[in-house]
């Protein structure tokens, strides 16, 4: 009996020992899964976290749209004072808007925040104006009347962003119906251009000549201005240039100089003999020559002259192609000379300009050529009489639609006073400045960088359109996928698979 005892208890231990060790392996899995979700889980947050402040996407448009251009990238670099750009809305509000304007809008917050994330100086913030109407108050050199999208800001300097800075729109459909279309942006011109000015501490002064007949130069002032320029304009029958400014532009004048202005910018070139003053002359094409002595003069005193005339181009890969072609509007190449061209970003890129007149170098020791047409084009001259068209025997050759003249006081290592000769006045309007097919802005404004020795980079920005083409998925799948993958999707995985797995272990 006590032998029959001691079998049936080993029996019953033994029946006991899997049945714990099932058990056992149970709470093992279970605590295994529950650790496994609970690390997913946490790993979700830090990432939802993350992306609240550097969101995560990928952009497969065709064009990049959603990415930093390469020249935005390597200013950004470059930064190393601490800026704050802020947005003055909440960001939901900022990407509102209708079908249209809703693309442009998402790109242009997408691009914010790309910027933020490419540079360790630049931190983003969003406020919401309703809520805190006393934000604006510090900033009282900003006209809050007036409709700002974005502040940038470094230490006490500040700049206001408009969403006419941000976008461009159709000019028609808003002087028609009063309605705002978007039809492509500019963000990365503009908030970049706004950067450069609020941490440039010295700002390199420019002179504009006024009370001359002068035409329109506002789209060139605002280039320069944007590139930390400070311009401004002086009549000099009765203002007197700045000491500290280093530029003088003369533009399009629709008459000469008198004796004292002429005076006055001779004394102000020469500089008490230390020189280091530069001006811009763009002649005007309506009148005789020989209406403007003073400025003719001062041109020959730098070894150059104007031509009364027009450069009519003949080469076929110096002409704008297309049907409305025209032998007055016409490609240039760059001079020999690579100081004025070595900080270019694409020099490929040609200058182009219209209605130009030739720019003749009558002493080489001073003067030599900027841009120059191909040798197949012939001065046209500007009085011609219709009769003597058909007699007309031109002599080709290349000419110069721009030049430069220095002058020092020949000791090594003083600096050039110059004075640089623009055939065309309309080389620096709207339409030639904004295109990006054409170098003019960045060629201008690295003249400018080279003439005042300045290291900045030009920040002439090509804007994207977010419409273009797609690799199979759409611009807002693009940017909110990852999102949805990484906070929905894949916890949602997860934890399906734990729960299969623990079903089936537990009724093994």
């Amino acid at each position: 009996m006590k032998q029959n005892r001691n079998t049936s208890d080993n029996q019953q231990t033994k029946a006991k020992k899997p049945k714990n060790r099932k058990l056992t392996r149970g709470a093992m899995s279970i605590l295994l899964t529950a650790l496994f979700i609970a690390g997913v889980v946490l790993v979700n947050i830090i990432l939802s976290v993350i992306t609240d402040t550097h969101p995560l996407y990928i952009d497969v448009t065709e064009n990049a749209s959603y990415q930093l251009q390469k020249e935005t990238k390597e200013y950004l670099d470059e930064v190393k004072e601490p800026v704050d750009i802020y947005v003055l809305q909440k960001e939901s509000d900022f990407e509102s808007g209708d079908s249209t304007n809703y693309k442009y809008r998402v790109q242009a917050n997408k691009l914010i925040h790309a910027m933020e994330n490419n540079s360790d100086n630049i931190t983003l913030h969003y406020v919401d104006l309703e809520a805190e109407p006393t934000f604006t108050a510090p900033y009282t050199q900003v006209d809050w009347t007036k409709s700002h999208a974005v502040l940038v800001t470094s230490g006490d300097l500040y700049r206001a962003v408009d969403l006419t800075d941000l976008f461009t729109f159709n000019q028609e459909q808003y002087s028609q119906y009063g309605t705002i279309v978007i039809n492509g942006q500019k963000v990365e011109q503009a908030l970049t251009t706004a950067i450069v000015n609020v941490t440039t501490k010295e700002k390199t002064k420019v002179t504009v000549l006024t009370g001359q007949g002068e035409q329109d130069l506002s789209a060139f002032t605002k280039l320069l201005e944007n590139n930390a320029y400070e311009v401004e304009t002086v009549s000099l029958l009765n203002e007197s240039i700045s000491d500290d400014s280093e530029f003088v532009i003369v533009y399009d004048p629709d008459v000469d100089l008198d004796d004292k202005a002429y005076e006055t910018l001779t004394k102000w070139l020469d500089n008490d003999g230390k020189f280091g003053h530069n001006l811009f002359y763009f002649p005007n094409d309506q009148h005789e020559l020989s209406d403007f002595p003073n400025l003719n003069a001062l041109l020959a005193d730098y070894g150059m002259e104007v031509q009364y005339g027009y450069i009519y181009e003949n080469s076929e890969n110096h002409i704008i192609p297309g049907a409305n072609a025209n032998h007055y509007i016409s490609i240039f190449d760059y001079g020999e000379d690579t100081a004025y061209t070595e900080n270019l970003r694409n020099p490929s890129i040609p200058v182009v300009m219209m209605l130009t007149m030739p720019v003749t170098i009558t002493d080489e020791t001073m003067a030599k050529p900027l841009l120059k047409s191909s040798d197949k084009s012939f001065l046209f001259p500007r009085d011609m009489k219709e009769e003597d068209v058909k007699s007309f025997d031109p002599k080709t050759g290349s000419l110069n639609g721009a030049a430069i003249g220095v002058r020092n006081d020949g000791k090594e290592g003083s600096k050039n006073s110059s004075v640089v000769v623009i055939g065309s006045y309309e080389a620096v309007t709207g339409n030639y400045l904004s295109s990006t097919a054409y170098n003019n802005a960045a060629y201008f404004v690295n003249l400018f960088n080279t003439l005042s020795n300045r290291e900045d980079i030009s920040v002439v920005i090509e804007g994207k359109d977010p419409s273009s083409k797609e690799l199979g998925i759409k611009s807002m799948n693009a940017i909110l996928f990852p999102s949805i993958l990484v906070r929905f999707v894949i916890p949602i995985a997860v934890l399906v698979i734990g729960l299969i797995i623990w079903i089936r272990r537990r009724h093994k």
